[in-house]
Order: C-alpha cells, then sequence, then structure tokens
C-alpha cells in the first residue's frame, strides 16, 4: 500500500520523558547517565514549560534547556522537543482571556490544570506562532535535536469548546463549506421544525436548546472541531518544517472529535502515539485474556495513518491523576504492571509498528495533579524491578533493531472507519456502543485466530489495487454515512477479488446525514444485492439469536436486528433468525460481485458470531500449517526481504505452550526451536521463518 506518511529514522528510538523543569539542576547529570546505562539513546521534553521558554510576553529563555540538552549531548542522548502549546501560562491566560475554551453550558475555563485554550482564538493562534517560531530558530541546527511533538494530545480531557471565537469561526467554515444560505439550509434539513437560516448571523455551533438538536448541524460541528486542531497544528508545522526540514515532525493521538488520518496527511510527517495498556485491564466487557491485547486495535489505527510510527509515552508504572474533587473528573489509580507486563506491553507497540518507545516517565513527580503517575524511578531512586525490566528490554531491542527497523507489518485483513461515521455514533446514540462493539468484536475474533489486521480511514478506499493484494477480507461495520464515490471505490476492491463485510444500517444516509429516499440499505443495495424488508430493536430481556445454515448452534443477534431479503438469483443466505416474529427470515447474505463478493449482516457482531462468519468465509489461521498456537496466545505478523517474522505474546499469569512444526530461529534468545516450546507468563518470542 502507498504509504503517505511514515517515520523513517535511521536508528530505533529507545528512550524516557525527562521534564528538566521538574526537577533540581544538580539531579540531571547523573539522571542522563543513568538512562544512558539503561540502553536508551533519547529524551523527550518541553512540552509543558511555556512559563520557561516564554516567562513574560515577548521575553524568550532558553538557558535551562540549553542546560539539559547540553548534558544529553554529553551523554549521547538525542532529544524530541515538544511546543508547549498545551499549556499556556498564567501571564497569557490573565492578560488575555478570550484564549480560554469554553464549554456547552457557556462557562469559561481558566488557569490551574492545561488544555484550557481553544483553538480559534486569534489572540492563541499568533501567541504560538511566536514561541514556535522562537524555538525552532533555536533549535534548527542543533544537531541533537531530532524532532518536534507539536503541542501535547490534542483533545485529551476536553474535545469541544463554544466560545465566542469558536462561534465566529464556525460561521467562517459554514460560508465556505456552502457558499450560500439556500445550500447551508439544503444540507441541514432546516425545514424541519422552522429552522431555516435567514442570515449568516443566526448560525452558531449548537447552542443549549429545550430538545434533540438539528443531527446534520451536529454532524458539521464535529467536522469543524476536528477542522479547528488541524488547522492549530498546521500553523505549527508550517513553521517547524520552514525552519528545520530535516527534523521530524509528530503529535502523540488518538484523541476524539479529532480526524487523525486528515491531521496525519496535512499537519506531520507521521502519527505518534501514547500507549497505556493498563487502563484496558479495567474493561470488563471483555474476557481477561484480550483486556490489554486489545490495545493492538488502536495500535493499528496508528499504524493505518503511518506505516512506521513513535510511542512517545509508554506505560511504565500504575498511572492515575488526583485534584478533581471540584472540577468533575473522577480521581483515579490504575493497576501496577505485574513483572514482564511492561516489557511485554512495549514490545505489544513495536510489534504493531512502533520503531521509538519512550517510557513516561523517568521519575515519578513529587507534586501537581500526577504524582499518582508512575515513571520507572520512584520518588528516591529506590532501586526496583521495572528499571531491570526496562534494561533487559534495552539489550533485546539493541539485538534485533535492525530487524525491526528493516521489516513492516504484514496484515492480511482489514477493518475499515471513517470520522464521519464514527461522528454519527455520537449523533445517533442508541446503537452506539453496540456499534463501538462490533468493532473490537471483529478485531478479536480476527486477532484470536492469529490474523493480522490493519486498521484503515476509507480516504485510503482510491489504493484499490493495493487493497485486494493485502486484505482477503476487509469489513466496514460502521458505513452508515455513504455516497456515490464511496461504493464505485467499495465495488472496485470486490470486483477484483476482495471480500467485503457490511454491518447494519449500512449506507442508509448521505454524508450530509440525510436518508436516502429509497429502500434500505440506500445507496449500497445494487452492489450488496440485498433489500432490508424490516428491522427492529432488540430488547435486551428477550435476546435475537442466528444461526448458519446447515447449523444447529445458536449465536447472539444483539441490539437491532434486520432483515435482509436477497435481490440477486446468486445470493447466499449464511445465517438466518431463531427467534421473534421474524424467525428463519436472512440475518447475513453472500452475495458474489466480480472476483469477489459482498456480505450484509443484519445485526451487529460479537466476537461468537463474528467467529462463525469467518469460518463461512474460509478465513483460517494463517500460521496453523506450522504451528499450533492458542487463542489466548496472539500472533502479530511482519515481514522482512526474505524471511517473515512472527511476534507471539502471552499476556496471562501462567505459561502457554506452542507447538512448532518446523525448525524456527527465536530471535531474542538466539535459539532454534522445533516441537513444543513454552511462553513464560507475560512473555515474548519474536520468531523468525523462511517463507
Amino acid at each position: 500500500m502507498k504509504v503517505h506518511k511514515s517515520y523513517g529514522g535511521e536508528h530505533f528510538l529507545y528512550g524516557v520523558c525527562y521534564f528538566p523543569e521538574h526537577w533540581e539542576q544538580s539531579m540531571w547529570d547523573d539522571d542522563f547517565r543513568r538512562i544512558k546505562e539503561m540502553g536508551m539513546n533519547v529524551v523527550r521534553m518541553g512540552e509543558g514549560a511555556w512559563n520557561v521558554w516564554e516567562p513574560e510576553e515577548g521575553r524568550y529563555s532558553f538557558e535551562l534547556f540549553d542546560q539539559a540538552i547540553a548534558l544529553c549531548v554529553k551523554h549521547d542522548l538525542k532529544v524530541i522537543l515538544g511546543t508547549p502549546t498545551y499549556t499556556p501560562p498564567a501571564w497569557l491566560t490573565e492578560k488575555y482571556p478570550e484564549v480560554l475554551r469554553v464549554n456547552f453550558e457557556g462557562d469559561a475555563m481558566t488557569h490551574g490544570s492545561r488544555r484550557h485554550y481553544n483553538y480559534t482564538s486569534p489572540v492563541y493562534v499568533d501567541l504560538c506562532r511566536k514561541i514556535v517560531t522562537q524555538m525552532a530558530e533555536h533549535y534548527k541546527d542543533h544537531p541533537s535535536v531530532i524532532g518536534w511533538q507539536i503541542d501535547n494530545e490534542f483533545n485529551c480531557h476536553m474535545d469541544v469548546s463554544f466560545a465566542e471565537s469558536d462561534h465566529v469561526a464556525f460561521r467562517e467554515w459554514c460560508q465556505l463549506k456552502y457558499g450560500s444560505l439556500d445550500e447551508l439550509n439544503r444540507a441541514w434539513g432546516t425545514a424541519f421544525w422552522a429552522q431555516t437560516y435567514t442570515d449568516w448571523g443566526q448560525v452558531y455551533l449548537p447552542r443549549p436548546t429545550a430538545t434533540y438538536h438539528n443531527p446534520s448541524l451536529l454532524l458539521d460541528f464535529y467536522r469543524f472541531t476536528s477542522d479547528t486542531v488541524v488547522d492549530f497544528a498546521r500553523v505549527q508545522y508550517d513553521i517547524l518544517k520552514a525552519a528545520a526540514p530535516h527534523q521530524f515532525i509528530t503529535h502523540n493521538g488518538l484523541f476524539s472529535n479529532l480526524d487523525n488520518e486528515k491531521l496525519t496527511r496535512e499537519a506531520l510527517d507521521f502519527m505518534s502515539y501514547d500507549s497505556y495498556p493498563a487502563f484496558a485491564l479495567k474493561r470488563k466487557d471483555r474476557p481477561k485474556h484480550f483486556r490489554d491485547r486489545g490495545m493492538g486495535l488502536s495500535l493499528g489505527r496508528v499504524r493505518g495513518h503511518s506505516e512506521k510510527f513513535l510511542i512517545l509515552e509508554q506505560q511504565a508504572g500504575p498511572g492515575g491523576q488526583v485534584g478533581g474533587v471540584l472540577s468533575g473528573p473522577e480521581d483515579y489509580l490504575l493497576m501496577t504492571p505485574k513483572p514482564g507486563q511492561m516489557r511485554l506491553w512495549a514490545w505489544q507497540s513495536i510489534a504493531n509498528g512502533a520503531d521509538g518507545v519512550l517510557f513516561f516517565r523517568w521519575r515519578t513527580v513529587p507534586y501537581g495533579s500526577e504524582t499518582l503517575w508512575h515513571g520507572l524511578n520512584h520518588y528516591g531512586n529506590q532501586p526496583n524491578w521495572r528499571l531491570d525490566e526496562a534494561k533487559r528490554l534495552g539489550e533485546e531491542i539493541a539485538t534485533v533493531k535492525e530487524l525491526l527497523l528493516n521489516s513492516r507489518v504484514k496484515a492480511t485483513a482489514a477493518q475499515l472507519y471513517d470520522y464521519d461515521n464514527e461522528s454519527h455514533w455520537k449523533i445517533e446514540r442508541f446503537t452506539a456502543w453496540e456499534g463501538w462493539s462490533s468493532v473490537e468484536s471483529i478485531y478479536q475474533a480476527l486477532n484470536e485466530r492469529h490474523v493480522t489486521v490493519d486498521q484503515l480511514s476509507y480516504q485510503h478506499l482510491s489504493e484499490t489495487d493495493e487493497l485486494v493484494r493485502k486484505y482477503a477480507v476487509m469489513f466496514y461495520s460502521n458505513a452508515q454515512l455513504l455516497n456515490e464515490e464511496d461504493v464505485r471505490l467499495l465495488r472496485a476492491y470486490v470486483e477484483q477479488g476482495g471480500t467485503l463485510v457490511f454491518g447494519p444500517r449500512s449506507g442508509y444516509k448521505d454524508r450530509d446525514n440525510q436518508a436516502y429516499m429509497q429502500a434500505f440499505p440506500g445507496v449500497i443495495k445494487e452492489l450488496a444485492g440485498v433489500e432490508i424488508t424490516d428491522f427492529t430493536m432488540v430488547d435486551s430481556d428477550e435476546p435475537s439469536m442466528m444461526s448458519f445454515t446447515g447449523e444447529e448452534t445458536e449465536w447472539p443477534a444483539p441490539a437491532f436486528n434486520e432483515i435482509v431479503e436477497p435481490r440477486q438469483g446468486n445470493a447466499e443466505v449464511l445465517a438466518r433468525y431463531t427467534k421473534d416474529y421474524y424467525a428463519g427470515k436472512p440475518a447475513i447474505v453472500r452475495v458474489p460481485v466480480g472476483q469477489g463478493a459482498v456480505v450484509y449482516c443484519g445485526a451487529y457482531f460479537t466476537p461468537d458470531n463474528t467467529s462463525a462468519l469467518l469460518d463461512r468465509l474460509g478465513i483460517v489461521d494463517p500460521i496453523a500449517a506450522w504451528a499450533e498456537v492458542p487463542l489466548e496466545v496472539e500472533v502479530v505478523a511482519r515481514e522482512a526481504d526474505g524471511k517473515e517474522l512472527y511476534f507471539f505474546f502471552n499476556y496471562s499469569a501462567s505459561a502457554m505452550s506452542v507447538t512448532f512444526k518446523e525448525t524456527v530461529s527465536d530471535c531474542l534468545s538466539g535459539r532454534e526451536l522445533m516441537g513444543a516450546a513454552e511462553i513464560e507468563p507475560y512473555g515474548v518470542k519474536l520468531i523468525a521463518r523462511k517463507p
């Protein structure tokens, strides 16, 4: 597949986040010495220190960071600098209160936390432009500064804003998009409830109303919210790239209300990520063996934006935050990684495409809201097992770094998604949870049969030849908003041999969020070769079930059911409902199209019903011919010149056994393996075999 953006460094980056402004200067030299002795080669710093970079308006200071970076040079450590625009200083927000973010109720956020600015304030953008320009000019020729992180975690904590500048910017955005009020009124369907606009001054972001908002306005609100972030990032990207084209520019996503594919393409050299699998351990709705393992789905999304990327914050200890007693968010403390888990999680990131991992953080900060967010070192630098584990990881990376740099993830299945449809979930919330659960369930079912899965934004649909070459099957489980061009591209993939799987309610609306005036499934009716003749929400007290043709086993058909009637003679009914008034009616239909096929599923996906569907589609374990691996062990495939590489992960507290039917190489231990082999609790193997 054509790669639009990717990290392409010559060295694998291994390091930590280090914030010199938090520590006495007398500690720095010893800290950097110890970081180097861990086998690390890079530190990230700077993004939370605007008050240090610019202690008062127009007076810039580089002394503290110059001294810290000089010590990095002494210890042969490279530096990734963050622009400090997510933490405006007190002098700024007091002098320019118009830069503050405003919530939906009209309350302005204030100084005392972070991310309290809005992206559309002309004053704030100008001040950001100035500080970024100063930093870029100062460090553009520094040989140890290798790259930049723009801002920090766009849209974390609070992902919307309703300040006066936001309303003004939204009005301008709408004028640019629609050109006339007539076109806006048509796209938003304002004939309903007398919402028609007769003057641009009447157009606002959503405001408190007596009841439901206009869904088409809401969709544009989410698009606008994302575009403001992309525009804000682009300002910084252009400054940095003009000053220092040899230094990379990235950002640590992924957060909500942001089209990260668009952000990556327009304002970054590549996307990066912050990986905290301990959050996933709280997911009691997922089986225990698949909680932290499920982080691969998010890592796959990053890989979909950038084939190779960095982890700018990798979990190093228990995470937690305090201080929410008055502002609303609950305080929390995550579980401490068990011995082995921290290393496992780092390898999970690497296996999925990361050519750099930086632990957050070097040492736990003794003050502020993150005193519970623990780093590799405790407050007093006492010896601990996490330091030993990080050193072991550094030694392992050094052994196989060339393999990592020169190989790529090899996925044979993909899940499609797009920002419009995920925003639509927020608008039509009555099946939003089931929709997102379907995405996770599909990923789990594929992953448990050791199929490596890519997560692709629908912008990749234009790359038809590559899609057909790589993916035997693509799921587009949330495709409610589609247009004719989308359908043309989807048809091209199928006609050339791909299998495309839709979920319920696909294609029934256009990208203005208006329903097509035709039978369901709307714009994909001809492609899918089916018609939805009836539908219903499912009463949770009377669960719906389905069974596949020729089998008696019943599988869940949760939340929402469509009767999927074939409208082509060569259609095959794969499954039928077994309960309620529509018992015996088609639930899943497969229709051949060209050299491929379209599968339409009228119910949401679960791990069980997806696994049964995969059996019917002939999607088998791709490594079964040479290895017997239990479903509890994850396998991530990679490819390099003349070699196949496979990461084997055991996420459980018990040893797991795999059986190799041929001789393979364990790259981390240097041993040859044949027959039964044990993977220790929270263990990792990197296996090489000849194709």
